[in-house]
């Protein structure tokens, strides 16, 4: 087995091992997420990238571009809009499959938010499911819509090869989940409800899934209600989906970003409408 696909493996089966030593307890100043639970998360995320890059490594030039899309929305739905935006702007003739890709990208989203919710509010992740489930199909039909409209000429991988988990990107999401906790369970305390949204919209610009792990721990301890938990996670993933939509008109120019806007748009309205149901 190579080492890049060794070492991972190993990285994950270690630290599955020590988070069967670490204490159980929640941690007030962290949003009531306990050490165990905190690794735990860290590893399901590390899994799902490193399961994405092994998969886009391994398939290769056969994997269509709205495939690819979705794994590569597994490691980072805005890496992966990039990426394409990239691909579609030096091959035109590719903008439709490329934006097949990105909006399959931002379908990885809605179930990533629905696997740290299960892990760490169960019962609020059945309740949200719905909703996540709605945004899902959303995305994730407007991305098959695209490709079927883009054709075979879409049968290339954006992505180079690369070592599926890196211990500076392992650092940066471990810093990321511990930072943001500590400033959303911060401002929840502190300013209470306005202060709680005010925390998950600004850290939802950079990244979707610290701010919806916070909210789970919140809601789990009872510090916050189902409904607070709710709008939190819609309200994250809306301000993660306005720097995709930069991402994508940087990156790829109008042809390719109008339907990555559509399609991030519509499937939180989608799931927006599903919680008002």
């Amino acid at each position: 087995m190579r080492r890049d696909i060794l070492l991972p493996l190993l990285m994950l089966g270690a630290g599955l091992a020590v988070s069967a030593l670490l204490p159980n307890t929640p941690l007030p100043w962290l949003a009531g997420i306990s050490p165990r639970a905190l690794l735990t998360l860290l590893l399901l995320i590390l899994s799902l990238q490193t399961l994405g890059q092994i998969a886009l490594e391994r398939l290769g030039p056969q994997l269509g571009l709205a495939v690819a899309g979705l794994i590569s929305g597994l490691v980072s739905s805005t890496a992966a809009i990039a990426s394409m935006g990239r691909h579609a702007r030096r091959t035109p003739t590719l903008a439709t499959p490329c934006a097949a890709g990105a909006v399959m990208s931002t379908a990885a989203t809605w179930l990533q938010a629905l696997l740290m919710l299960l892990m760490l509010a169960p019962t609020a992740a059945l309740a949200f499911a719905p909703a996540a489930l709605a945004g899902l199909a959303v995305a994730g039909g407007g991305g098959a819509w695209l490709a079927r409209r883009g054709g075979v000429r879409g049968r290339v991988n954006p992505r180079a090869k690369r070592a599926p988990l890196q211990l500076r990107e392992t650092l940066l999401i471990t810093g990321l989940l511990l930072l943001v906790a500590v400033l959303v369970n911060a401002a929840q305390q502190r300013f209470g409800a306005q202060g709680l949204f005010g925390a998950v919209a600004l850290a939802g610009l950079g990244d979707a899934h610290a701010p919806v792990a916070s909210l789970a721990a919140l809601e789990a301890s009872g510090q916050i209600s189902l409904q607070q938990l709710q709008q939190g996670v819609i309200l994250a993933i809306a301000c993660n989906s306005l720097t995709r939509c930069l991402v994508a008109s940087l990156s790829g120019g109008w042809e390719f970003a109008r339907w990555v806007i559509a399609a991030l748009a519509a499937s939180a309205t989608a799931a927006g409408l599903v919680l008002l149901a």
